[in-house]
């Protein structure tokens, strides 16, 4: 957006600021460290924004969970596979390595050097969907030819780490440099249904190529699985989904989880999701955390059990060496649609941290036309993000109905071309705009607020609080906005609107002003303290601009705003020029005052439904 004036220095919210409600009456208020210099560069926490905005929970700050170390497996017993059920399973041996030819359940426990355990189960018109399980029972294989674990044919397997049992699958093969369609993809490799579930520890190492590579669906529950991989540590080409257990999936070079296809299956599934139902998933990865050729769905199942995913991306990696700026170092991104309705998401990254593409073909088998929607929904849950780019971008529409959002670093907060925000409480540090609605299709942007609570502080710069390349629309909610910090800057507001800029409902908040009059209701009032008018524009409700002409600046702390029927809490980390608020929740002949802590700093009656408070 085209700018005429110069900034001053605001303070901005500093990294870590965290989202928190105020006693129960009062609206949401967000919590920071007290320190006017900018983060540390090396600060990788996190804050989890717990808590409602309701309630008068403190929010507890959390780090990204550090990469667990690798489960020791100590086996020593002799190699034995073993068909459990009589009649019910066979398999050959030639030298190291085992090949099992009919579906049932097998035991397997010891060492197996140099070795491979081949799974080559067809279907055939009595089995037709034939199903193979390994039971790990404390078992060590490894092979430098070929992958340990390889299934060329079989409708589904399973392999289940036993209870008290460390195993691990080692594929020692030398780093992949061309293709060979002869050996498998993974240390564990499978051409059908793929199920890694039990109440052992599952431990993969794939210095080849991926780590679990399957051609079909992909699923994890219950066991603890440590996987690191040179390329991809999980990969289900056609889909991945995490129930539940410890997960842990490093990458050195590639994605943390992968799919790939996005058509039909046979049985008209849709292939290239990611769902996460439960669990505890930790992904370091140099490149992207998850990278869904479809859906990503995060959501929890068990009640009692929160789902949580920590993603450490690109410089935040402990791979972080093996980072190629070319390359991607989202931490979630979807080629379609990602939705988070629950669960705890954590995520530092080195470029977005939630990203929907728009327009990718999708291969449905249905019609060729289909591309992604490029749209992100938060309708639950707590997700904190501390990234090198956008924290959620959408190239379509990022709707936000619910949940806790924390960015504690990014250079634009949210950014779609349609900002939704019906709900939730959401608190955003940016060092562009806060909330930047752009072009990123061929539609009109806008911002549309008709519920929630959201919290944006900016850097210094030439930056905006809320920054819409199209319409602004506010019918509900309630909105703290502040444009960069310091002592001269007039071109950095807390709204700033090209088109139409309407309000009719809810409550705004905005410390160095607004650059667009809005359009607003006859039952709306506003209240300003500040100049009204400035240097590169008329005047309007409210300072377009933060002049240096106030007697009274708003410094660091916590204020709150009360008059009949209405409190509002909120923090500042740093100190404003001038102060504004236009409200549904205001009437005529009504006092109302602005405390900082105990303190009152503002008192006015409002004498008609627009106020200069002196």
């Amino acid at each position: 957006m085209k700018k005429s004036l110069l900034l001053i220095p605001l303070s901005l919210l500093a990294v870590g600021a965290l989202v928190a409600c105020g006693p129960k009456g009062e609206g949401p208020q967000t919590s920071s460290p007290t320190s006017s210099e900018e983060p540390s560069e090396e600060d990788t926490s996190l804050p989890d924004p717990s808590g409602n905005v309701d309630g008068g929970a403190e929010h507890t700050p959390i780090a990204t969970d550090d990469t667990p170390a690798e489960p020791e497996a100590n086996i020593t017993k002799a190699f034995a596979l073993t068909v459990k059920t009589e009649g019910q399973g066979a398999f050959t041996q030639d030298g190291n390595v085992y090949t099992i030819t009919a579906a049932g359940e097998y035991d397997v426990v010891g060492v197996l050097s140099e070795g491979q355990i081949v799974i080559n189960v067809p279907a055939t018109e009595t089995v037709p969907e034939p199903e193979v399980d390994l039971n790990f029972n404390g078992t060590s294989i490894t092979c430098s030819t070929d992958s340990p674990i390889k299934a060329v044919a079989a409708d589904k397997v399973e392999i289940s780490a036993k209870k008290n049992t460390v195993n691990k699958i080692v594929d020692n093969r030398a780093e992949k440099t061309t293709d060979n369609e002869t050996v498998g993809e993974g240390a564990i490799n499978a051409k059908c249904d793929l199920k890694l579930k039990g109440t052992g520890t599952l431990v993969v190492e794939g210095h080849y190529n991926n780590g679990v590579h399957t051609t079909k669906d992909l699923t994890v529950q219950k066991e603890t699985l440590y996987v690191s991989a040179v390329n991809n540590a999980l990969k289900g080409k056609a889909s991945i989904e995490i129930v539940s257990g410890n997960i842990t999936a490093i990458s050195t070079k590639g994605d943390g989880l992968k799919t790939e296809d996005t058509n039909l299956s046979g049985k008209g599934k849709q292939r290239g999701y990611v769902d996460i139902t439960g669990g505890t998933l930790v992904i370091d990865a140099a490149q992207d955390g998850i990278d869904a050729a479809y859906n990503v769905n995060i959501s929890q199942e068990d009640e009692e059990v929160e789902t949580s995913v920590s993603i450490k991306t690109g410089t935040y990696s402990s791979n972080s060496a093996n980072y190629v700026n070319t390359e991607s170092a989202k931490g979630i991104k979807s080629d379609n649609i990602i939705n988070i309705s629950a669960g705890k998401v954590a995520i530092n990254s080195s470029e977005d941290g939630i990203h929907a593409n728009y327009g990718v073909a999708i291969e449905s088998g249905v019609d060729d036309g289909i591309v992604g929607e490029g749209k992100v929904n938060v309708t639950g849950g707590k997700v904190g993000i501390k990234c090198g780019d956008d924290a959620i971008h959408a190239d379509h529409t990022l709707t936000i109905e619910g949940g806790i959002i924390d960015i504690s670093e990014a250079k634009e907060g949210l950014e779609a071309t349609h900002v939704v925000i019906k709900g939730g409480s959401t608190s955003i540090y940016g060092s562009d705009d806060g909330v930047n609605a752009s072009r990123k299709i061929e539609e009109t942007p806008s911002v549309e607020i008709s519920g929630g609570f959201l919290d944006v502080a900016m850097a210094a710069g030439d930056t905006d609080g809320i920054d819409s390349n199209g319409t602004f629309t506010m019918t509900g909610g309630f909105v703290v906005t502040r444009g960069s910090y310091g002592n001269a800057q007039r071109m950095s507001t807390g709204l700033d609107v090209d088109s139409t800029c309407k309000m009719s409902g809810g409550t705004l908040i905005a410390f160095n002003g607004l650059e667009k009059k809005p359009t607003f209701a006859s039952t709306m009032c506003y209240a300003y303290y500040g100049s009204q008018q400035g240097a590169g524009g008329p005047g309007g409700p409210g300072p377009h601009w933060a002049h240096n002409d106030s007697s009274y600046k708003f410094t660091a702390g916590v204020y709150t705003l009360s008059g009949e029927g209405m409190t509002k809490t909120f923090e500042n980390v740093y100190q404003y020029n001038s102060f504004l608020v236009l409200s549904s929740e205001m009437s005529v002949g009504t006092e109302y005052t602005l405390s900082l802590g105990e303190t009152p700093v503002l008192t006015w009656t409002q004498a008609t439904n627009s106020q200069e408070i002196r």
